[in-house]
């Protein structure tokens, strides 16, 4: 199978700042159900023009040095997101569906996930596949809590029981419990 060949373009070449900015603005308002003031869009707006600009400048400095350099649209926003997260409360915030919080990136919050539980991958996605779309960030803070607040719970009320065994012998492992 032939390689693409590898063009040297780069993302903000053709990149609508005014566009995505708006779009990203739009969607995470109607999530949140929060309207974002004037003045904290006009900031929103300038802070993504000065990164993108920093980016530019960056991007051309490691060019011309003869630097491997990497840019990313997808750190760009999630940078820009955060910023504009900033200025919603964080019940509105909590609001957003994860899929959309992490711009539709899925393999972001299953990792995430996935390291907070201690799953692995395939045990994560077949328990939470049928509810990954329809999670919010607060229903995954407190799925990722809940897991590992009661596996530590767990244990804990394991380890003081065999504390209490006069003859200190190790606890058995139950089925479906993290140990």
């Amino acid at each position: 199978m032939a390689r693409k060949p590898k063009t040297d373009s780069v993302w903000f070449e053709s990149f609508d700042l005014e566009a995505e900015v708006t779009a990203l603005i739009t969607r995470i308002e109607t999530c949140t159900k929060f309207s974002l003031p004037a003045q904290k869009r006009d900031l929103a707006f300038s802070y993504a023009a000065s990164r993108l600009r920093k980016s530019k400048e960056a991007y051309a400095d490691a060019k011309s040095s003869g630097k491997p350099v990497s840019t990313s649209r997808r750190d760009f926003l999630e940078t820009i997101q955060d910023t504009i997260f900033l200025a919603i409360p964080a019940k509105n915030a909590a609001l957003m569906p994860l899929s959309e919080y992490v711009l539709n990136d899925p393999s972001f919050y299953q990792d995430a996930m996935c390291r907070a539980a201690s799953l692995t991958e395939d045990e994560l996605f077949m328990a939470l596949s049928p509810i990954l779309k329809d999670m919010t960030v607060q229903d995954a803070r407190d799925f990722v809590s809940k897991l590992w607040h009661d596996g530590i719970d767990d244990n804990a009320r394991k380890y003081a029981e065999a504390l209490k065994r006069p003859e200190r012998e190790r606890v058995p492992l139950r089925s479906g419990h993290i140990v």
